[in-house]
Protein backbone atom coordinates (compact mmCIF):
# COMPACT_ATOMS: atom_id res chain seq x y z
CA UNK A 1 0.00 0.00 0.00
CA UNK A 2 2.86 2.44 0.93
CA UNK A 3 4.62 1.69 -2.19
CA UNK A 4 1.63 1.95 -4.13
CA UNK A 5 1.17 5.70 -2.29
CA UNK A 6 4.59 6.63 -3.40
CA UNK A 7 4.50 5.56 -6.74
CA UNK A 8 1.10 8.01 -7.51
CA UNK A 9 2.76 10.75 -5.65
CA UNK A 10 5.99 10.29 -8.31
CA UNK A 11 3.99 10.26 -11.04
CA UNK A 12 1.82 12.93 -9.74
CA UNK A 13 5.27 14.98 -9.50
CA UNK A 14 6.29 13.81 -13.07
CA UNK A 15 3.22 14.97 -14.76
CA UNK A 16 2.83 18.47 -12.76
CA UNK A 17 6.89 18.50 -14.05
CA UNK A 18 5.63 17.98 -17.53
CA UNK A 19 3.02 20.46 -17.36
CA UNK A 20 4.66 23.22 -15.91
CA UNK A 21 7.64 22.57 -18.50
CA UNK A 22 5.26 22.55 -21.51
CA UNK A 23 3.63 26.01 -19.99
CA UNK A 24 7.21 27.37 -19.39
CA UNK A 25 8.06 26.58 -23.57
CA UNK A 26 4.65 28.13 -24.77
CA UNK A 27 5.17 31.06 -22.98
CA UNK A 28 8.90 31.60 -23.96
CA UNK A 29 7.70 31.19 -27.59
CA UNK A 30 4.85 33.51 -27.08
CA UNK A 31 7.51 36.30 -25.75
CA UNK A 32 10.08 35.91 -28.85
CA UNK A 33 6.56 36.47 -30.80
CA UNK A 34 5.72 39.34 -28.81
CA UNK A 35 9.61 40.94 -29.05
CA UNK A 36 9.55 40.05 -32.25
CA UNK A 37 6.77 41.70 -33.54
CA UNK A 38 6.07 45.10 -34.79
CA UNK A 39 2.40 46.16 -35.69
CA UNK A 40 0.44 48.98 -37.10
CA UNK A 41 -2.80 50.08 -35.02
CA UNK A 42 -4.76 53.14 -36.27
CA UNK A 43 -7.43 54.24 -34.24
CA UNK A 44 -10.51 56.51 -35.94
CA UNK A 45 -12.14 59.55 -34.38
CA UNK A 46 -15.53 57.75 -34.48
CA UNK A 47 -17.46 55.07 -35.80
CA UNK A 48 -19.28 57.36 -38.40
CA UNK A 49 -19.15 56.04 -41.95
CA UNK A 50 -16.83 58.96 -43.25
CA UNK A 51 -14.02 58.53 -40.13
CA UNK A 52 -13.72 54.57 -40.65
CA UNK A 53 -13.23 55.48 -44.47
CA UNK A 54 -10.32 58.10 -43.07
CA UNK A 55 -9.20 55.42 -41.07
CA UNK A 56 -8.27 53.07 -44.20
CA UNK A 57 -7.37 55.72 -46.14
CA UNK A 58 -4.75 56.94 -43.72
CA UNK A 59 -3.82 53.30 -43.38
CA UNK A 60 -3.02 52.84 -46.86
CA UNK A 61 -0.97 56.14 -47.20
CA UNK A 62 0.86 55.44 -44.66
CA UNK A 63 1.87 51.41 -45.55
CA UNK A 64 2.33 52.76 -49.11
CA UNK A 65 5.74 54.17 -47.14
CA UNK A 66 6.53 51.86 -44.82
CA UNK A 67 8.67 49.84 -47.34
CA UNK A 68 10.67 53.03 -47.64
CA UNK A 69 11.03 53.52 -43.81
CA UNK A 70 12.28 50.34 -42.77
CA UNK A 71 14.03 49.27 -45.85
CA UNK A 72 17.27 48.72 -43.53
CA UNK A 73 15.65 47.09 -40.94
CA UNK A 74 16.57 43.69 -40.48
CA UNK A 75 14.62 43.08 -36.59
CA UNK A 76 11.89 44.58 -34.75
CA UNK A 77 14.22 46.56 -32.62
CA UNK A 78 15.65 48.43 -36.05
CA UNK A 79 12.21 48.68 -37.73
CA UNK A 80 10.54 50.38 -34.45
CA UNK A 81 14.06 52.71 -34.40
CA UNK A 82 13.34 53.64 -38.35
CA UNK A 83 9.71 54.41 -38.00
CA UNK A 84 10.77 56.45 -34.47
CA UNK A 85 12.73 58.82 -36.83
CA UNK A 86 9.67 59.09 -38.82
CA UNK A 87 6.89 60.03 -37.22
CA UNK A 88 6.80 63.73 -37.83
CA UNK A 89 6.41 62.91 -41.51
CA UNK A 90 3.83 59.95 -40.69
CA UNK A 91 1.66 62.67 -39.23
CA UNK A 92 2.02 65.14 -41.94
CA UNK A 93 1.52 61.99 -44.69
CA UNK A 94 -1.50 61.26 -42.14
CA UNK A 95 -3.01 64.94 -42.07
CA UNK A 96 -2.26 65.27 -45.89
CA UNK A 97 -4.94 62.56 -46.35
CA UNK A 98 -7.38 63.60 -43.96
CA UNK A 99 -7.54 67.13 -45.26
CA UNK A 100 -7.78 66.02 -48.83
CA UNK A 101 -10.48 64.40 -48.07
CA UNK A 102 -12.24 67.38 -46.30
CA UNK A 103 -11.33 66.20 -42.37
CA UNK A 104 -10.14 68.47 -39.81
CA UNK A 105 -9.06 65.94 -37.76
CA UNK A 106 -5.60 65.86 -35.64
CA UNK A 107 -3.42 62.92 -35.50
CA UNK A 108 -0.19 61.80 -33.52
CA UNK A 109 1.74 58.88 -33.75
CA UNK A 110 3.75 57.39 -31.53
CA UNK A 111 5.83 54.05 -30.84
CA UNK A 112 3.95 52.38 -27.68
CA UNK A 113 3.70 48.66 -25.88
CA UNK A 114 -0.27 47.91 -26.97
CA UNK A 115 -2.39 45.04 -25.53
CA UNK A 116 -3.85 42.88 -28.79
CA UNK A 117 -6.29 40.15 -29.06
CA UNK A 118 -5.38 37.03 -31.03
CA UNK A 119 -5.14 37.97 -34.03
CA UNK A 120 -5.50 35.89 -37.70
CA UNK A 121 -3.41 37.47 -40.54
CA UNK A 122 -3.83 34.62 -43.44
CA UNK A 123 -2.04 31.19 -42.43
CA UNK A 124 -0.27 33.03 -39.09
CA UNK A 125 -2.31 33.30 -35.63
CA UNK A 126 -0.61 35.89 -33.50
CA UNK A 127 -2.06 35.57 -29.66
CA UNK A 128 -3.21 37.87 -27.49
CA UNK A 129 -0.36 39.76 -25.93
CA UNK A 130 1.43 42.80 -25.44
CA UNK A 131 3.45 44.20 -28.97
CA UNK A 132 5.41 46.83 -29.79
CA UNK A 133 2.86 49.28 -32.51
CA UNK A 134 2.96 51.92 -34.16
CA UNK A 135 -0.04 53.49 -32.82
CA UNK A 136 -1.57 56.23 -34.84
CA UNK A 137 -4.38 58.44 -32.92
CA UNK A 138 -6.99 60.20 -35.50
CA UNK A 139 -8.86 62.75 -33.59
CA UNK A 140 -10.04 61.24 -30.39
CA UNK A 141 -9.31 57.80 -31.66
CA UNK A 142 -12.21 56.40 -30.39
CA UNK A 143 -13.54 54.74 -32.93
CA UNK A 144 -12.70 51.50 -34.24
CA UNK A 145 -9.75 50.35 -35.36
CA UNK A 146 -8.00 48.74 -38.00
CA UNK A 147 -4.44 46.56 -37.12
CA UNK A 148 -1.97 44.69 -39.18
CA UNK A 149 1.69 43.70 -38.77
CA UNK A 150 4.62 45.88 -39.67
CA UNK A 151 7.34 43.42 -39.02
CA UNK A 152 7.61 40.82 -40.35
CA UNK A 153 5.70 42.71 -43.26
CA UNK A 154 2.34 40.71 -43.07
CA UNK A 155 0.21 43.50 -43.94
CA UNK A 156 1.92 45.23 -47.03
CA UNK A 157 -0.54 43.79 -49.55
CA UNK A 158 -2.84 46.36 -48.18
CA UNK A 159 -0.97 48.97 -49.65
CA UNK A 160 -1.25 47.60 -53.30
CA UNK A 161 2.52 46.37 -53.34
CA UNK A 162 3.57 42.87 -54.33
CA UNK A 163 5.76 40.59 -52.86
CA UNK A 164 7.10 37.55 -53.68
CA UNK A 165 7.16 35.70 -49.69
CA UNK A 166 3.95 34.37 -48.35
CA UNK A 167 2.87 34.98 -44.73
CA UNK A 168 4.06 31.57 -43.44
CA UNK A 169 7.81 32.03 -45.66
CA UNK A 170 8.16 35.77 -44.12
CA UNK A 171 7.22 34.08 -40.59
CA UNK A 172 10.13 31.72 -41.11
CA UNK A 173 12.68 33.89 -42.15
CA UNK A 174 12.42 35.67 -38.58
CA UNK A 175 11.57 33.04 -36.25
CA UNK A 176 12.59 29.82 -35.18
CA UNK A 177 11.01 26.52 -35.59
CA UNK A 178 8.96 26.84 -32.59
CA UNK A 179 7.89 30.54 -32.85
CA UNK A 180 6.87 29.40 -36.05
CA UNK A 181 4.78 26.50 -34.53
CA UNK A 182 2.80 28.31 -32.02
CA UNK A 183 2.07 31.08 -34.67
CA UNK A 184 0.92 28.75 -37.20
CA UNK A 185 -0.93 26.02 -35.37
CA UNK A 186 -3.00 28.44 -32.56
CA UNK A 187 -4.97 25.10 -31.90
CA UNK A 188 -2.40 23.11 -30.69
CA UNK A 189 -1.71 25.72 -28.09
CA UNK A 190 -4.99 27.28 -26.88
CA UNK A 191 -5.24 25.52 -23.22
CA UNK A 192 -1.35 26.21 -22.54
CA UNK A 193 -1.93 30.06 -23.52
CA UNK A 194 -4.91 30.24 -21.85
CA UNK A 195 -2.73 29.05 -18.62
CA UNK A 196 -0.33 31.63 -19.20
CA UNK A 197 -2.35 34.43 -19.78
CA UNK A 198 -3.53 33.31 -16.21
CA UNK A 199 0.28 33.05 -14.80
CA UNK A 200 0.86 36.28 -16.19
CA UNK A 201 -2.19 37.51 -14.53
CA UNK A 202 -1.61 36.28 -11.38
CA UNK A 203 2.46 37.63 -11.58
CA UNK A 204 0.98 41.10 -12.30
CA UNK A 205 -1.17 40.96 -9.34
CA UNK A 206 1.49 40.36 -6.92
CA UNK A 207 4.00 42.21 -8.41
CA UNK A 208 1.25 45.08 -7.98
CA UNK A 209 0.81 44.21 -4.32
CA UNK A 210 4.41 44.46 -3.47
CA UNK A 211 4.62 47.64 -5.40
CA UNK A 212 2.10 49.32 -3.31
CA UNK A 213 3.62 47.68 -0.22
CA UNK A 214 6.74 49.33 -1.01
CA UNK A 215 5.40 52.74 -1.62
CA UNK A 216 3.80 52.18 1.79
CA UNK A 217 7.00 51.10 3.29
CA UNK A 218 8.32 53.98 1.35
CA UNK A 219 6.21 56.99 2.82
CA UNK A 220 6.26 55.17 6.40
CA UNK A 221 10.22 56.13 6.61
CA UNK A 222 9.69 59.70 5.38
CA UNK A 223 7.23 59.96 8.33
CA UNK A 224 10.34 58.99 10.40
CA UNK A 225 12.47 61.09 8.83
CA UNK A 226 10.04 63.94 9.65
CA UNK A 227 9.41 63.08 13.29
CA UNK A 228 12.99 62.55 13.87
CA UNK A 229 13.71 65.91 12.67
CA UNK A 230 11.80 67.48 14.99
Amino acid sequence: MRIRKKAMTLMVVVLLGIVIGSLAVTEHRLTRLENGVLRLHILADSDAAADQADKLAVRDALLARAGEWMYHADTQAEAVKELEANLSEMEEIAQETLRKRGSEAGVRAMVCETEFPVRTYGSVTLPAGTYQALRVEIGTGSGRNWWCVMYPSLCVPAAGCERTETDTELMHDTFDAGVCDLAEHPSRYEVRLKCVEILRGIRKYVAQQFEGTDQENGMESDTEGLENSN
